[in-house]
């Protein structure tokens, strides 16, 4: 996302950023007035597999990774981290893959109760 430029293309901008039928990634430059308006932008999605932030500021970019309704947040390029979990939220599927999450699929905790002695 940018920063306000013009907003001739506000009329559009409420379908831009929702593909249909896309497989792969989608990249949407829209412009903005303020951190909680590109958060609500980028929240307005049925899909929720990857999101990235670009920030000078470490601790802007945290705060608005934290609000980020996706599966994974990439802060300022990071790279790949193998043991990060894998997924995505809403129409982007359910359940993780990869780390300790990615287990989870796989397991079948229970629970035995008995009364205190």
């Amino acid at each position: 996302m940018v920063r306000k430029a013009d907003d001739l293309h506000r009329c559009h901008q409420h379908h831009a950023h929702r593909p249909r039928g896309n497989l792969g990634p989608v990249l949407s430059v829209i412009t903005y007035e303020d951190e909680a308006e590109a958060i609500a932008i980028a929240n307005d999605s049925d899909f929720g597999l990857q999101a990235y932030v670009l920030s000078s500021d470490e601790d802007r970019a945290l705060r608005v990774a934290r609000q980020l309704i996706a599966g994974r947040v990439v802060i300022n390029g990071a790279p790949h981290d193998p043991r990060a979990p894998f997924g995505g939220f809403r129409q982007s599927g359910l359940g993780r893959e990869i780390g300790a999450y990615g287990l989870d699929a796989f397991l079948e905790p229970r629970a035995i109760l008995k009364p205190a002695a």
